[in-house]
């Protein structure tokens, strides 16, 4: 058996935004960009959820938005807009052109809320009451963090800081998922068919932040001739992420592009998730097709778990993280159960919007293990398929 942690994918993210790495322009031609007669300058929001991978996947329903609240506030924190809109059935990736008349010459926070009906305790008859002129919308929204179930549509949020001067701007603005994403693919090269009976992955947060907590707002980047540029974070993720799209393959890309370390989770309990697999989830066996050996594959159904942050050392506030997946299984040659598990060795982080895909492959004796990009780990013939004793010893 073979278990490969094939790709580490930066899904998307939001922002506290630096205000000059802003994705804004003046608006000229499309509106009015002077102040109107009540004093106020055009401010258009664009609002896009970036693809979940480097991969063609398609995003899941899950992972669309079906609501999307905006709230403008003032630079003294009283609300200048909060605006609802609900898409029903029509989920959507991205919302363009919404239109608001806002007062210029002073620094806005803007918050982007999307499915806020499956964050646990948050009504939208609480957010509704903080109408036009009132406060505490940033005290009651910033710290809020909830206990995360992502059998719906997964919630997502942004906060940007944004200079308004005396001429409209039309933004590009991005909403990150509140989840980190895991995707197992087994492939089968032994005889007989494996039954998955679950997963599990190690000290993960039971809570998490609605509203992302990272603490620096800038990232470096290296780029092509070798020379360091700062980007604000979400566009230094939307590069590596169009990096990683062009270059899948790479098994390297993660570490010498970086990890976002520096952000805080709620304190909350940490613990093992296991997430059971289908009735009769199986791997068949493998195949010939004209003497062709051909492997038995399946995809375990994705699952999300809330960002998380177990540190390597108690030491560093932001240093590396560890984590360890667990497969149970029963080999159907000789219908025995069986369990192996694998540290994460290179997934350094597990801040929000990170896409987790393993690989998985059984071989017909023993087990190897490759965490990319370390590399490869090999284990005694008798841990895990092939063992005679219905216990085999974990690595």
């Amino acid at each position: 058996m073979r278990c490969i942690l094939r790709h580490i994918l930066w899904m998307t993210s939001m922002a506290c935004l630096v205000m000059m790495l802003v994705a804004c322009h003046d608006e000229t031609g499309l509106i009015d960009d002077t102040l109107g007669s009540d004093e106020t300058v055009m401010l258009v929001l664009n609002t896009d959820v970036i693809r979940a991978s480097r991969s063609t996947e398609t995003d899941l329903p899950n992972e669309k938005m079906r609501t999307l609240r905006t709230v403008i506030l003032h630079q003294d924190g009283t609300v200048e807009h909060n605006k609802f809109l609900d898409f029903g059935e029509n989920a959507q990736t991205d919302h363009s052109s919404q239109l608001f008349r806002v007062k210029p010459n002073e620094t806005k926070v803007i918050y982007l809320i999307a499915n806020e009906r499956n964050v646990n305790d948050l009504q939208s008859e609480k957010l509704n009451a903080f109408e036009v002129g009132s406060n505490g919308f940033k005290d009651y929204i910033d710290d809020l963090s909830f206990i995360p179930s992502y059998n719906l549509s997964i919630p997502m949020s942004a906060k940007y800081d944004l200079e308004i001067k005396e001429k409209g701007q039309e933004c590009q603005f991005y909403l990150v998922r509140a989840a980190t994403k895991f995707t197992f693919r087994f492939n089968n090269m032994r005889a007989y068919p494996v039954k998955i009976n679950s997963v599990t992955v190690s000290e993960i947060a039971e809570q998490i932040y609605l509203m992302p907590h990272k603490k620096t707002p800038t990232m470096l980047f290296t780029e092509k001739n070798g020379t360091e540029k700062e980007y604000f974070w979400i566009d230094w993720l939307q590069k590596v992420t169009d990096e990683s799209q062009v270059n899948p393959d790479d098994k390297e890309l993660t570490d010498k592009r970086g990890w976002i370390m520096d952000y805080d989770i709620p304190h909350t309990i940490s613990k093992a998730v296991t997430i059971n697999a289908p009735t009769n989830f199986q791997v068949v066996g493998i195949t010939y097709d004209t003497g062709v050996p051909k492997s038995g594959t399946a995809v375990y159904p994705v699952f999300y778990l809330p960002e998380s942050k177990n540190l390597k050392s108690d030491e560093k506030v932001d240093g590396e993280q560890e984590y360890t997946m667990t497969v149970n299984l029963i080999d159907n040659k000789d219908n025995t159960s069986h369990s192996f598990s694998c540290p994460f060795d290179n997934l350094k982080a597990l801040f929000r919007n990170t896409h987790v895909v393993v690989d998985v492959n059984f071989l017909e004796k023993g087990i190897t293990v490759d965490v990319i990009p370390y590399s490869e780990v090999i284990l005694e013939p008798e841990f895990g398929l092939g063992y005679k004793s219905a216990e085999p010893e974990n690595p």
